[in-house]
């Protein structure tokens, strides 16, 4: 992961690849609901069984992780520092990772950094920009 803050327009530029992994996401979603609808509208409306009933919580949450990706989470690799409200830090099984907190309700995930260094620095960054850890 690379950032870096450019000073002449005020803003962050993140060098990762999570345009690529959520729009792999957002396919795999699009096509478990086009399966699951599919699937369900091939059937007659008598013979709904197990296997049915799966593939219609199976459609939706594919609908709701769906609208989580493209209505909660950016992707957007230059962030204007005025749209940024915050930094979190969230330990899922002692792992740390971090997430940009936007103004308009959405969240940029930043994952893992490779060392310390980089995390300081970047905190640090934030800090003399006044942008809030949490």
């Amino acid at each position: 992961m690379n950032i870096k803050f450019n000073e002449s327009e005020n803003s962050i530029e993140i060098k990762d690849r999570l345009k690529i992994q959520y729009l792999i996401f957002n396919l795999m979603f699009i096509s478990n609901m086009a399966n699951s609808i599919i699937r369900l509208l091939d059937r007659n409306k008598t013979e709904f069984g197990m296997y049915e009933y799966f593939l219609f919580v199976m459609g939706i949450g594919s609908l709701f992780g769906l609208y989580y990706l493209i209505f909660k989470k950016s992707t957007a690799e230059k962030i204007n520092l005025e749209e940024i409200e915050g930094l979190k830090e969230l330990s899922i099984l002692g792992k740390k990772s971090f997430t940009l907190e936007l103004n308009n309700g959405k969240s940029r995930d930043l994952g893992r950094f490779n060392n310390e260094s980089e995390l300081k620095n970047f905190c640090g960054l934030l800090n003399k920009v006044g942008i809030a850890t949490k």
